[in-house]
């Protein structure tokens, strides 16, 4: 174990012994430096915490790696796209997977299977996802504006204090993700309209895509950002025409489409979940809160009992200043000018819905009303500052201007380059024990079916067995039991009331004899439990989890879309396009 103060000195020493390899490299051997390359190699400075074995004292690295072997489990045994989570809930099961986000534990099964433990599989999840934003950042800006400015944008979004944050202590592994796609979006629109290709077109759609099967309350919140961008980049080009934003929003049509198969079962669903009819009040920082960290002289984004602080940042707020002085002293070129304005009006926006005052709007808002946390705006909010430090770094142009920039945006995060220590006891066999083995139900998951209710005390605690007799005679075998078919033959000696010890929720059906019967899932003492009714007979009875008319019809639409966008591809490039 190495307590977070030799994680300090360990990370000083790597800083150190980087910066005097530098120094040598350019001053004794004459040779130019690779941007690229110091990215790739200061991006992993605040990964070596990630090297320590176990789990982190603090943060949800645990709860999503015991996720992931469920997950793992029903995609390699079952062949299946997973829907019902049987462990949750005590063995009682949970549809949690069918709202959770889907690309970080598909990712993280891509780890597992290639030979990692499920711990460290999301472990190099986060690594991948943190290295990959800083490149995905740099060739938007240097797209933009150049390779110095986009290394320094670069920097500004790999170190910006909500990334750490989301990194080391809360350890969210969809936002971690979303990091990624942000400005690898920004960047195909961008090529899309000024030059238009077949290849951008695809790049658009499935990144549009991905993005939504990593967070949909960032996809969601991002999507004005998008369109925005859009149409910023169609005004600014000279020779414009409507095709070019025209097929611009068809990749992007075509990538909501494309991952359908995911969003829309959660769209129409969701209002059968304890979140769908009792959404979680938004949480918001105060305005304080965002300016300055309340620990170790504000350099420490993490207090004694897991508090987190939630800042903008400190060079951040500088380059926001600096961005606004350079508007009013008019000191920009036009595109420049245009490109600042743009961006400091979104981060003007989002810094305001924010904050408390902004409630209303949340509350009355489809979708955003569900997103918990205010905060989860930081991410776009880093995107946004990132690109404004781009436009400063243009602007100055000199080199010793980006070194201290980039320098004291990365240094004064050092305290917040990992966590505060590990338990290196925790493994994934542990992790899977305690997941299986939990006794009683802690509290409402945000999946929770809405017809289960937790004071009713008979379904709080672990069940004794997968099916019980509430009334009447009968034997039951348990001939198979799989994630979504429970199959028993059961011969009832009289008339049978039987309680299957799994939740309720759209799907499940019974059939008794290949003949589906009805399921009482508002039994007043069982409340949300399945239970059904057998007459005098011998029955093989399969409980079954099914994909409802919208899952088919999802399914369906994201293979037709897929289909779409092939067809699109291979199209003869000399075939003229419709005009729109």
């Amino acid at each position: 174990m190495l307590p977070q103060y030799k994680m300090v000195l360990i990370n000083g020493v790597l800083s150190v012994i980087l910066l005097l390899g530098l120094i040598i490299y350019k001053y004794i051997f004459k040779r130019k430096v690779n941007l690229f390359c110091l990215l790739l190699l200061i991006s992993s400075l605040p990964l070596i915490s990630i090297l320590r074995a176990g789990t982190y004292e603090s943060g949800d690295l645990s709860q999503h790696t015991a996720k992931l072997m469920s997950f793992y489990n029903l995609l390699a045994n079952y062949k299946l796209i997973p829907r019902w989570t049987p462990e949750i809930n005590v063995g009682y099961g949970d549809p949690y997977f069918l709202f959770a986000y889907f690309l970080p534990y598909f990712a993280g099964s891509v780890f597992h299977f290639l030979g990692f433990s499920f711990l460290n599989s999301l472990k190099m999840l986060l690594a991948f996802s943190f290295i990959f934003s800083g490149i995905t950042m740099y060739f938007w800006i240097k797209e933009e504006l150049g390779s110095k400015p986009g290394f320094a944008a670069a920097i500004f979004y790999l170190f910006m204090p909500y990334h750490l944050v989301d990194l080391h202590f809360r350890v969210t592994v969809a936002e971690n993700l979303s990091f990624v796609f942000l400005p690898i979006i920004l960047l195909a629109i961008k090529k899309s309209i000024e030059n238009y290709s077949k290849k951008w077109f695809v790049i658009l759609s499935i990144c549009s895509g991905l993005l939504i099967l990593s967070h949909q309350a960032i996809a969601v919140s991002f999507l004005p950002v998008t369109i925005g961008y859009c149409f910023f980049t169609w005004f600014m080009k000279n020779n414009r025409t409507p095709r070019d934003l025209f097929f611009c929003f068809i990749s992007i049509i075509s990538g909501f489409l494309l991952v359908s198969f995911y969003w829309l079962p959660v769209v129409f669903l969701a209002k059968f979940t304890q979140s769908g009819l009792n959404p979680t009040p938004i949480s918001f920082p105060a305005f304080t809160e965002l300016l300055y960290s309340s620990w170790r002289y504000g350099f420490l984004f993490q207090g004694r009992e897991g508090e987190l602080s939630y800042l903008i940042g400190y060079t951040q707020l500088l380059i926001v200043c600096s961005s606004v002085y350079l508007i009013f002293k008019n000191r920009l070129r036009k595109r420049l000018k245009n490109l600042n304005i743009f961006f400091l009006i979104i981060s003007a926006i989002i810094f305001l819905m924010m904050l408390p005052i902004t409630a209303p709007i949340w509350e009355i808002t489809p979708f955003l009303k569900y997103s918990q946390y205010s905060t989860r705006l930081l991410v776009i909010l880093s995107l946004c500052i990132s690109a404004l430090a781009g436009i400063i770094v243009k602007k100055v142009n000199k080199t010793w201007f980006v070194v201290i920039l980039c320098f004291f945006t990365a240094i004064y995060t050092i305290l917040n380059w990992g966590n505060r220590r590990t338990i290196p006891a925790i493994n994934d066999t542990y992790l899977q024990q305690e997941f299986n083995s939990r006794q009683n139900i802690s509290g409402l998951e945000p999946t929770f079916p809405i017809w289960a209710n937790l004071n009713k005390s008979k379904i709080k605690t672990r069940p004794k067995s997968n099916i019980e007799i509430l009334r009447g005679k009968a034997a039951i075998k348990e001939i198979l039991r799989t994630p979504i078919s429970h199959i028993y033959n059961i011969n009832v000696k009289s008339t049978v009331e039987i309680k299957e010890n799994t939740l309720f929720f759209p799907g499940w059906i019974i059939t008794a004899n290949k003949k589906q019967i009805a399921i009482n899932y508002k039994n007043s003492e069982y409340p949300g439990i399945i239970t059904f009714n057998l007459d005098q007979g011998s029955y093989r009875v399969n409980v079954r989890f099914i994909d409802l008319p919208i899952i088919i019809f999802s399914k369906w639409l994201s293979g037709l879309s897929l289909l779409g966008i092939l067809i699109y591809v291979f199209i003869p490039k000399n075939l003229k396009l419709p005009k729109p």
